[in-house]
């Protein structure tokens, strides 16, 4: 017995079973808190996203708000596609099912779950949480746990982009510079060379740049400075296309053609009146190669100014039907768009689109589009808008005369292989349609 009383065997396990019952209790008050660390990231998911989707539809509203030719689309509020990807993520009011996507099942008895979104001037706040039982954690007393993450989604305008391309590419080639202070270039296309630099390292951009595709270079670092993925920039001038589109001669009283010395019918430049008399008709005022231009001016067939010709005034060119336009050689063409124009009555219902507007070019994408080839002297102090061909810029251009001035061109594409240098503010005091960037972003 004494030996016994003395003996130490199994101590060791004794105090060791003694020692696990707090090591088990902390392991698994441990497990309960990863369980709600889990809860948590999910929680966090659900919340961004429903900010995210909550700001995209903002952003839908804010631009319909400032642009009437692109009225918002999406029938649903912010606050259902808010909670909407929130119940995407699992995360729903109580009876809160029925969202298209929903991930909400059946809770645990006493869990519940809180959806709420507040929709600012410019940003989303939704907030997610769940609230469920404590277990373990009883024993600090804890009887259940609430665990929230929160998400703010907000709408910026990142820039008003003097170049838009609608459809295509915007590309470069050879080594052109492409300058701007004022204003970016934007690209819709979304494929993976929405922006196309095709040259070597000379080739210069100091705008901001932006497309919904991708970026492509065979030198250089250009790509770099371009910012890809984003949004699309909605059309400010799309409203213009359906009036466009139904225009023919016969909304004229006489054609606007003229008879060369050869004998010739050409197209030739004549501005459009209201105030038509018997010897003029709506179209009048021949101009020659040389001249000053003064009002709107329709074409419907192929027009080529070059070599010297010296072009000035303020104008809007309008070309419809299978009118062309082409400039080349050095003219020096000095335009600035009207910011009253007068237009026959089939384009009345959208005469304050035209405004600020210097050419429209209506040809399908078959045709040469419009191609500009400029001296340093010419400027078109305006907006070019041809959304369904190409436009190429050759030589300089630039819009540094007037200062401020207005250089936009919305297009199906651009292409861009000389020197020019974009500026846009001068666009509000025209009465110009102008593009945003906009996009949605986390800020917490």
């Amino acid at each position: 017995m004494h030996n016994l009383l003395r003996c130490r065997r199994g101590s060791a396990a004794f105090a060791t079973v003694v020692a696990l019952v707090p090591l088990i209790g902390v392991v698994a008050l441990g497990a309960e808190a990863g369980s709600w660390y889990v809860t948590k990231q999910h929680a966090q998911n659900a919340a961004d996203a429903a900010a995210m989707a909550g700001g995209w539809r903002l952003k839908c509203s804010i631009i319909a708000q400032t642009d009437v030719s692109s009225p918002c689309t999406d029938t649903n509020s912010v606050d259902y596609r808010a909670k909407q990807f929130a119940a995407q993520n699992a995360f729903c009011n109580a009876g809160d099912t029925s969202y298209p996507g929903s991930k909400c099942a059946s809770l645990p008895t006493g869990t519940s779950q809180l959806v709420t979104v507040d929709t600012g001037t410019d940003q989303v706040r939704a907030t997610v949480s769940q609230q469920q039982p404590a277990y373990l954690a009883k024993v600090l007393g804890l009887s259940t746990v609430n665990i929230p993450a929160t998400a703010v989604a907000k709408v910026q305008i990142l820039t008003k982009p003097c170049i838009l391309a609608l459809t295509g590419s915007i590309s470069f080639q050879g080594s052109p510079t492409l300058s701007s202070s004022t204003c970016g270039v934007a690209s819709n296309s979304t494929a993976p060379n929405a922006f196309d630099f095709r040259g070597n390292g000379g080739i210069n951009v100091t705008a901001p740049s932006f497309t919904a595709g991708g970026c492509s270079q065979t030198g250089g670092s250009q790509c770099n400075n371009v910012t890809t993925q984003a949004g699309n920039v909605p059309n400010p001038l799309r409203g213009l296309d359906s009036a466009m589109s139904s225009l023919t001669t016969s909304n004229f009283s006489g054609p606007c053609v003229s008879i060369d010395a050869k004998g010739k019918s050409t197209p030739t430049l004549k501005a459009y009146s209201t105030t038509e008399t018997s010897t003029t008709g709506p179209c009048y005022n021949t101009v020659p190669p040389n001249g000053a231009l003064s009002g709107t001016y329709f074409f419907n067939g192929p027009i080529t100014i070059g070599g010297g010709a010296s072009i000035t005034g303020t104008a809007t060119l309008v070309l419809f039907g299978n009118a062309t336009l082409t400039i080349n050689g050095n003219p020096t063409i000095q335009l600035t768009a009207q910011t009253n124009p007068q237009v026959p009555p089939a384009l009345s219902s959208v005469s304050n689109l035209m405004k600020g507007l210097l050419i429209y070019d209506s040809e399908p994408w078959s045709s040469n589009g419009v191609k500009i080839t400029g001296s340093s002297n010419s400027y078109f102090n305006g907006t070019v808008y041809v959304p369904n061909a190409p436009v190429t810029y050759q030589g300089n251009s630039s819009a540094s005369t007037p200062n401020p001035g207005c250089y936009q061109v919305i297009a199906y594409s651009v292409t861009f292989s000389g020197n020019t240098k974009l500026d846009e503010s001068g666009c509000p005091a025209l009465g110009s349609g102008q593009p945003q960037v906009q996009y949605v972003r986390l800020v917490q």
